[in-house]
């Protein structure tokens, strides 16, 4: 994945994806929880009313490692973002609701990167087409991650060929394959150097050699 970041002292990574139920949240917390563990201090923004992260982190309590806030509206997102940009955190990821709305456009134009988790369905491969579309003529570095995928399908291949074309944003290396345990991470304290986690490490180092 080769794409240029401005330099900053925080890191602000918005996970952001039109279309429901792609795994925005799994991908914000288990990738925090992966860069955490490369002993990165990372912050989550939960900028979704349904609060997933928050939850997540309320029932997994203090082992978690890294902090959840609720930031419902696109002021407090700003707010918070103006704010916690001058504390001191390496990396704050924002987890954002599906949809295009004015939480989404803040947390589009405040990231160093926009990160869009995605399936290789051809409906998933529609959905992440539009949301790549809609940064045509922007300035933020966007990024997809394959999230969820059977590497032994042949939709990989046609999906990996559709989003290197595309010229708004860059393809990650790193490929999330589908398995059981990270489907029951949520609300847990995932043990993320594990081998059910590794590739989230792996896309926690891809990210951080990027930036």
């Amino acid at each position: 994945m080769a794409i240029c970041y401005a330099e900053t002292m925080v890191n602000v990574i918005s996970v952001i994806q039109t279309k429901g139920g792609t795994g925005k949240t799994t991908t914000a917390m288990l990738l925090s929880s992966a860069l955490t563990s490369l002993s990165h201090r990372v912050l989550v923004l939960d900028a979704d009313k349904q609060r997933s992260a928050i939850d997540w982190s309320d029932d997994a309590g203090e082992g978690l490692g890294f902090e959840v806030k609720p930031v419902p509206t696109d002021r407090t997102l700003e707010t918070a973002l103006r704010r916690f940009r001058g504390d001191d955190y390496d990396f704050i990821l924002v987890d954002t609701p599906p949809g295009s709305n004015a939480i989404v456009e803040i947390a589009a134009q405040e990231a160093d990167l926009v990160l869009v988790p995605t399936g290789v369905s051809p409906l998933d491969m529609k959905r992440t087409q539009a949301t790549l579309d809609s940064f045509i003529g922007t300035e933020t570095p966007v990024a997809v991650v394959l999230v969820n995928v059977d590497k032994r399908e042949k939709l990989l291949d046609l999906a990996q060929a559709q989003l290197t074309s595309h010229n708004r944003a860059a393809l990650a290396d790193t490929i999330i394959p589908t398995r059981s345990m990270t489907r029951r991470a949520g609300s847990t304290v995932p043990r993320i150097e594990t081998k059910p986690f590794r590739e989230w490490m792996e896309l926690a180092e891809e990210l951080t050699q990027a930036f």
